[in-house]
């Protein structure tokens, strides 16, 4: 599904563009190292016959390779890992961004700043535990649509700064790569989630 992409996409650049060395640079390169664990065979081609299936393949490889209980799911389990995996960036943007929050010092900063944390916390303690009890009863369309939402919490975070929603622009945030990632790792589930 490439509707989402093509809708926000040019909020964010492309993945085969150089990202910025910051924190997210380091997660992808960890992700990168951690794919290397060795999974059974057949799980490792169920891995990588998923992810041919999805957008941003080679983070979706790495980052389900860097999980252990990849070596014993299926697709529909393979969706959920990733889900999780999603959870745990955003909260590590959540935690950055609270922590900026209180050292703000103008009021659009901390208006963006105070969107990023409730649109992230709604994602982290509403929308990817619904979309995770949507995906285990079956309702994969359910899980999907929920899903997108999950990914639209960085979309909106970043374009507060970049497109001056409270005043003028003030450009990405500090955190944007991670945004970056968030946003991709959550395009990833949603579509595995398509496949189970």
């Amino acid at each position: 599904m490439t509707y989402m992409y093509s809708t926000w996409g040019h909020l964010f650049q492309s993945p085969t563009k150089k990202m910025n060395t910051s924190g997210a640079g380091v997660a992808i390169a960890l992700v990168i190292m951690l794919s290397f664990l060795p999974l059974n065979q057949s799980q490792a081609n169920l891995v990588e016959q998923t992810c041919q299936k999805v957008q941003y393949h080679d983070l979706c490889v790495s980052a389900l390779r860097s999980d252990g209980r990849s070596s014993s799911a299926d697709v529909k389990g393979l969706a959920a890992i990733m889900l999780q995996l999603v959870k745990a960036n955003g909260t590590d943007i959540l935690a950055e961004v609270n922590t900026m929050l209180p050292n703000a010092t103008d009021d659009v900063t901390k208006k963006c700043l105070g969107l990023c944390r409730d649109k992230f916390g709604e994602a982290l303690n509403g929308l990817i535990p619904e979309a995770m009890a949507k995906l285990q009863s079956g309702s994969k369309h359910e899980a999907m649509l929920v899903t997108i939402e999950v990914g639209e919490s960085a979309i909106e975070c970043d374009s507060c700064f970049s497109n001056g929603r409270f005043g003028p622009s003030r450009g990405p945030p500090p955190f944007s790569d991670k945004n970056h990632v968030y946003f991709y790792l959550a395009t990833v589930a949603k579509d595995i989630i398509g496949l189970s």
